[in-house]
């Protein structure tokens, strides 16, 4: 397969792609080296490129002519960042995801997997968490997080789009020492 990998320079998507590459799979990395680096991506292609600046959107999709899937780590992550600075959030969270998604249907690209997060739970008024449980985000950046997920529910039902939301929370570790997370949280 062919996949995106949106944010792969960073934390998280630079162990995706690290994990594809093993497993085979081309990979084309989109990121715009603000918290990644270059370095992270392995033998992986990389377009540099700020997916929440809307004037990249043909560039994007051009970019995305012959993918199979895309899986988006792209987003601003710090809870106190995005109650301190809420409409900055909104821009490169849901505008970012909207550019890809808009790219993935100009493109023909029908398969996401997104990156979500257990803050769209805020603090839920049980002790286990399930899938099901009733999201009631309580800062900017767990709103974002579900409001991405309202955004590709709605492209399942226009575009046929195939998604899954993953909503973890403090991730930790690394497969590698070149892999672990630099920022210092």
């Amino acid at each position: 397969m062919k996949i995106m990998v949106v944010g792969g320079a960073g934390y998280i998507g630079a162990h995706v792609v690290n994990l594809l590459e093993e497993r085979g799979d081309t990979v084309v990395v989109v990121d715009d080296l603000s918290t990644g680096s270059a370095s992270r991506v392995g033998s992986a292609s990389l377009v540099e490129m700020d997916v929440a600046d809307a004037s990249q959107l043909g560039r994007l999709t051009a970019a995305m002519r012959d993918i199979d899937a895309v899986i988006h780590f792209a987003a601003r992550k710090q809870v106190g960042e995005s109650v301190a600075k809420p409409a900055w959030y909104y821009q490169q969270n849901i505008g970012g995801l909207a550019l890809v998604l808009q790219a993935m249907a100009d493109a023909g690209v029908d398969r996401i997997i997104f990156s979500s997060s257990a803050a769209v739970y805020g603090i839920p008024d049980v002790g286990l968490v399930k899938e099901d449980t009733t999201a009631r985000p309580i800062n900017p950046y767990g709103q974002t997080k579900l409001f991405g997920e309202q955004m590709l529910a709605a492209c399942e039902r226009a575009y046929g789009f195939k998604w899954i939301g993953l909503r973890y929370f403090n991730v930790a570790g690394a497969g590698s020492a070149e892999l672990g997370d630099p920022a210092i949280l």
